[in-house]
């Protein structure tokens, strides 16, 4: 298991413990049109968040596909 995808699921269960699943569902599915963007400013905070418990959040979704896999984590079961 790489990076990215264990810090894609360390984030889905923070998400799941804090009781957020659907909304952020539904968040990313409404953002879906523009991954490529919210890539960009996963990138541009990188810098801000370096050293923070986010950081290994932020980098992961620095890739668009990550966001792809993150809504494909969300919506297993």
């Amino acid at each position: 298991m790489d990076d990215t995808s264990q810090a894609l699921q360390g984030l889905v269960a923070a998400v799941e413990r804090a009781g957020l699943r659907a909304p952020l569902a539904l968040i990313l599915d409404m953002l879906s049109p523009i991954d490529v963007v919210s890539s960009q400013l996963a990138r541009f905070s990188l810098p801000f968040l370096g050293g923070t418990r986010a950081e290994a959040y932020v980098a992961a979704l620095g890739d668009p596909e990550a966001w792809r896999d993150l809504r494909r984590l969300l919506d297993a079961p």
